[in-house]
């Protein structure tokens, strides 16, 4: 059963690759980036394509620490495939709410993401999400809703994917109206930041260096 508050949490899973993980698994990423010439079309995208043993052990590791995770996301049963962004200097992740799914309605319901840093910037980069008591948050549209799956009472927010924010679709100019409460969480290398699919999030600009981080989406059965 799909609780409001797990789609609104933020935990930590310390350890959630080993600095051999970390090494190993940027190094992979290092090898494919170099193959196939992959550079990002925006700021933001994800490279989709990772080696399968990049797969491989990252889906090993949110097994391994799924009674962790648990104890904040309990509906959480797995995850979706991992992606890749990475971000140069001037560059970070536009505030963007995912949501639960453009149909939270439909499977696969993503009740909460993961991100992974597997490469530091020297300065800046850090990860941050935001607490808001905006109505504009919300779909209106679902309040009242029987759906299955979720908790009596359950609301869902709207949802203004990054990609879209950058091309400045109109539809989700509404994200630019909300006011939030950004709180900044600057998690090591190899530290998973997990956070509620429900919350505004981003990553600050990196002043210098490169930040790299590993995402995914947690499900629930």
């Amino acid at each position: 059963m799909i609780t409001l508050t797990e789609t609104l949490a933020v935990d930590t899973v310390d350890d959630f690759l080993t600095r051999e993980d970390v090494a190993r698994l940027a190094r992979l990423v290092d090898i494919r980036i170099t193959e196939t010439g992959w550079r990002p079309a925006y700021v933001g995208q994800e490279l989709t394509e990772l080696p399968d043993e990049v797969q491989a052990s990252l889906q090993a590791a949110v097994l391994r620490h799924l009674p962790e995770i648990q104890r904040t996301f309990p509906s959480a049963v797995g995850c979706s495939p991992w992606q890749l962004i990475q971000f140069d200097s001037g560059e970070g992740a536009v505030r963007h709410l995912d949501g639960i799914g453009p149909d939270p309605l439909a499977s696969p319901r993503h009740v909460a993401r993961i991100g992974v840093t597997v490469q530091d910037a020297e300065a800046g980069g850090e990860f941050f999400f935001e607490t808001t008591s905006s109505d504009d948050l919300w779909d209106t549209h679902r309040d009242g809703l029987a759906a299955p799956g979720y908790a009596h009472g359950m609301r869902f927010t709207r949802i203004a994917p990054h990609d879209r924010i950058s091309r400045d679709e109109p539809d989700v100019a509404w994200i630019h109206k909300v006011s939030g409460v950004p709180w900044t969480t600057p998690a090591g290398a190899g530290t998973a930041v997990v956070y509620g699919a429900q919350l505004i999030h981003g990553i600050a600009p990196v002043v210098r260096g490169r930040c790299r981080k590993f995402i995914t989406g947690l499900v629930a059965d």
